[in-house]
């Protein structure tokens, strides 16, 4: 039998084979991390939406997510927009690209001017950085300052992120503005002229288009279509001016303009006296429309926007103000009073700060919803609610400017256009 010996490498020799293996593996992963660590660059800026695929951006709103694509990312450590970091999950990122999401904390221009627009990245490698705009939201219209416009008139919006403005668009096809824009610092008023041209066949909304997208359209966004009214001091029907309308202003304070106030298109009821504190009451701060014959002062046409059989809560009550005064209006407040066939006294009080944002006796439309006339528990269920009137048929609707605080507030005001207009479709 042949006889087999067991052999063994001889210890010094088994640790250099040892040591020339970690060096061959060693030099292996220098390799990787060599071709993953070099200096990190930036090719293009997508969305990571696959039908982008082949697309590059440079700007983005807060909220995107975006894919960064380039070569050696693979040690990415942070990810920089305007100076912020937006965090890495390591889980969204390779050689080739690193997937990062805009949150609302990266500055833009609506909270700083000055930001420096760059993407900026960091591996282990080195850093690199590359043009990037980040932009705030879409805008959005929170009010029309004045409603009650004609072509040629300063339409003036107020909301948040009217920045970087492309076009706004008023009601009729093909009507819009793209150049003279006038906004503020902080994106939250914007001015532009009303082009000729309107339309309202199709509905009677504003909105704005900036590069950040589209602002929505909603009750807060209308302006006057021509149906609705009650009360706009200048024309006869059921009310007749300046003396057969109801009572409270005399019909001498009916005009065209007083003091700093000017009329928007014609006549207006006029208020000049300081009002008085804590709710007092004075007739030269009412105005109470009606027809003591019972004819109806509130619209019915066109039929399909004022079917009885609507929902109050798609009907707001609106009115122009215009007021000058050199006192604070904090606690001066529109009380609108209106009573309805089972007896009830329905009121709502709207205070003038919510709208009148100047008292240089600029004009502003002020807003509330029909729904929002209460008494205790009982509001209008349908529009019926409001034709019907009181419990005699006679319809009447009351406007009472009234003075909360402890001080009177010498005031003059305008107030024009009253009308009951379809906020919802």
């Amino acid at each position: 039998m042949k006889k087999i010996n067991n052999y063994t490498l001889p210890l010094n020799i088994l640790s250099s084979l040892l040591v020339i293996l970690l060096a061959i593996t060693s030099l292996a992963c220098q390799e990787d991390e060599d071709e993953v660590t070099g200096m990190p660059t930036i090719d293009r800026i997508r969305y990571t939406d696959p039908e982008t695929a082949d697309s590059a951006f440079t700007r983005a709103t807060l909220g995107s997510t975006l894919a960064i694509m380039g070569r050696n990312l693979g040690t990415t450590q942070q990810v920089y927009l305007n100076g912020y970091s937006v965090g890495v999950n390591p889980a969204y990122v390779t050689n080739d690209n690193v997937i990062v999401t805009i949150t609302d904390s990266v500055p833009t221009v609506a909270t700083d001017p000055n930001v420096s627009n760059m993407l900026r990245l960091v591996t282990k490698g080195g850093e690199t950085s590359i043009p990037f705009q980040t932009l705030p939201p879409a805008p959005q219209i929170s009010r029309v300052g004045n409603e009650y416009l004609k072509p040629g008139d300063n339409l003036t919006l107020f909301g948040r992120y009217f920045y970087f403005i492309d076009t706004v668009f008023f009601p009729g096809e093909g009507n819009y503005v793209t150049e003279g824009f006038t906004a503020n610092s902080t994106g939250s008023k914007l001015t532009v002229k009303v082009p000729d041209g309107l339309d309202f066949s199709e509905g009677n909304f504003v909105s704005v288009v900036t590069q950040s997208g589209g602002s929505a359209t909603s009750r807060r966004t209308q302006i006057y279509d021509g149906n609705g009214m009650v009360a706009d001091f200048d024309t006869d029907g059921a009310l007749e001016w300046p003396w057969n309308w109801g009572w409270g202003i005399s019909g001498n304070m009916i005009v065209p303009s007083i003091g700093p106030v000017n009329g928007i298109d014609g006549n207006f009821g006029a208020i000049d006296m300081e009002l008085p504190p804590k709710g007092g009451w004075s007739n030269d701060k009412v105005m109470n429309f009606t027809n003591w014959g019972g004819a109806q002062i509130f619209p019915t046409s066109p039929a399909d926007k004022y079917a009885p059989s609507t929902p109050a809560g798609k009907f707001e009550i609106r009115v122009e103000i215009a007021i000058s005064t050199a006192s604070s209006i904090e606690d001066v407040e529109l009380m609108i009073w209106f009573p309805d066939n089972k007896g009830n006294e329905l009121t709502t009080n709207v205070p003038l700060v919510d709208y009148v944002s100047t008292t240089d006796g600029t004009w502003y439309t002020v807003s509330t919803n029909l729904s929002q006339l209460t008494s205790g528990n009982v509001r209008l269920g349908t529009y019926a609610d409001l034709l019907a009137g009181d419990t005699g048929g006679v319809k009447q609707l009351r406007l009472v400017i009234q003075n909360y605080g402890t001080d009177g507030v010498p005031v003059v005001m305008g107030v024009d256009n009253v009308r009951v207009v379809r906020a919802e479709q």
